[in-house]
């Protein structure tokens, strides 16, 4: 997760945010990716009807989005209200 400005500590609990959004959809975020993944490579491509993500990928997307939302929220609880960013995708899948 990466946040200008925050904190290890914030970013942590960012992270578990996100975890918690993945753990109640009942969803890898690996999947979660892949949907944001198909997702964005339609809109790459213009929202080609061959290019939308099918019915697994549309809902899965929606829990990347949820989870980045979340991890945002946490990271930024005691941030000023001016401070907080846009609901950007800060969130990355990476190994542990």
């Amino acid at each position: 997760m990466e946040i200008k400005g925050a904190s290890a500590e914030e970013k942590q609990r960012g992270i578990e945010a996100a975890k918690n959004v993945f753990a109640v959809a009942g969803l890898a975020p690996e999947q979660a990716a892949d949907g944001m993944f198909a997702l964005e490579g339609c809109d790459d491509a213009s929202f080609q009807e061959e290019m939308e993500p099918d019915e697994d990928q549309d809902p899965a997307a929606s829990v990347w989005m949820d989870a980045n939302k979340a991890a945002i929220e946490a990271c930024c609880a005691d941030w000023a209200v001016d401070m907080v960013p846009e609901n950007y995708l800060f969130l990355e899948l990476v190994d542990e």
